[in-house]
């Protein structure tokens, strides 16, 4: 994968936890595609995992962090006591992405947050989640399934995918319910449910994408796919000239 010019260096990208499933390998396929058509070159490392602790040395010299998809974030971080056992969590994977996003936020780091790395970022900003919505089955989608999402017209995220509507595979029983600080929504399905956030002042804040859906089980070429991944590589690569 070439890059203009040979003073350019290596974007390098953190991927947050990896639980070792083959879905996962979709995350990094998505990065790499998207930087070969933006002739951008990358690395990617996984940050930590199932059996593998926190590569603080790689939290250090990356250049922009995705939160990846996957476990439910443990309730008691947003209060919830979860009596009927309706969240499926997994607290060292929680510790190790509350470092992880925390290091982040702290280097100004771009940051492209996907299903469950957008509930970590309301959480770790004082906001709560919906532990089991009523709609869940609609937001439950095979990858070649879509949903209806509607982009608030005034948002960054409309200028970024240049489009107020769109389509998208969500995997999800859980959602945002008290929003976190500095936040505000930017998409919702047609039940209400919220499907993408950002900063509410985003200057001198770190670059945000977060969203709800998968855009990496989706097409390269769908609106709420392939700007997403463009836009964060140019971020990426603008944060270091």
């Amino acid at each position: 994968m070439g890059s203009p010019g040979n003073d350019r260096r290596t974007m390098k990208i953190g991927l947050s936890y990896d639980e070792g499933t083959p879905k996962y390998r979709l995350y990094t396929g998505a990065l790499i595609a998207a930087a070969e058509r933006a002739n951008i070159e990358v690395q990617t490392f996984w940050l930590a995992g199932t059996g593998r602790s926190l590569d603080h040395t790689a939290l250090e010299t990356i250049d922009g962090l995705v939160l990846t998809g996957g476990a439910d974030v443990e309730p008691s971080r947003y209060g919830f006591a979860d009596p009927e056992h309706l969240c499926r969590s997994k607290p060292q994977r929680d510790e190790a992405e509350a470092g992880i996003l925390a290091r982040a936020l702290e280097r100004r780091l771009p940051i492209l947050a996907i299903c469950r790395g957008l509930q970590l970022l309301n959480v770790a900003q004082g906001g709560s989640l919906v532990p089991d919505i009523a709609t869940a089955a609609a937001h439950q989608l095979h990858d070649d399934q879509r949903h209806p999402v509607t982009i608030e017209p005034d948002s960054g995220l409309a200028i970024l995918t240049g489009t107020t509507e769109g389509t998208a595979t969500s995997s999800h029983h859980q959602a945002i319910d008290r929003l976190g600080r500095d936040l505000r929504v930017c998409a919702r399905h047609a039940d209400g449910t919220i499907e993408a956030i950002e900063w509410t002042h985003p200057m001198r804040k770190p670059w945000l994408v977060a969203v709800q859906w998968h855009p990496e089980r989706m097409g390269p070429d769908e609106p709420l796919s392939g700007p997403l991944y463009r836009a964060f590589l140019q971020a990426v690569a603008a944060s270091h000239g």
